[in-house]
């Protein structure tokens, strides 16, 4: 059953990758490739990000199972991403915040609880970045 999911997940990402428009040079550099970034759980806690209204930087209502938080400079705001960890694709997510710690590699995925956000801790996935803006 894990080896038809695997396939499953590999099949879903190839088809997202076919249909996705070539980026322009201003686009990520990791733009259409397999690569790892270290993954953190947040939620829209004072302790996780200084306040509790849940908007983003980009305006829009974190949404858990959606919302990530990501250097712009690796990771261009409004961009959609694959994120697997151990082989297995977590999810399809949105590039819709940033945070003051998240530089280079680094993504925060937003949880809709502090407990959540801790179940997931800090974890090694690799990403896609399927449909870059910028």
């Amino acid at each position: 059953m894990r080896g038809i999911k695997k396939k499953i997940s590999l099949i879903a990402a190839l088809i997202l990758l076919c249909f996705v428009v070539q980026a322009d040079a201003k686009q990520s550099d990791f733009y259409g490739q397999v690569n790892k970034f270290t993954v953190y759980g947040y939620c829209a806690c004072k302790k996780c990000c200084g306040k509790t209204d849940g908007i983003t930087y980009t305006e829009t209502k974190a949404m858990q199972d959606r919302t990530i938080a990501v250097d712009q400079n690796s990771i261009p705001l409004g961009s959609t991403v694959l994120i697997y960890y151990e082989n297995s694709l977590v999810g399809i997510y949105q590039a819709e915040d940033i945070g003051a710690d998240i530089k280079g590699d680094k993504i925060d995925m937003y949880f809709d609880s502090h407990s959540d956000a801790n179940d997931w801790g800090v974890r090694e996935c690799e990403v896609i970045i399927v449909d870059a803006k910028g």
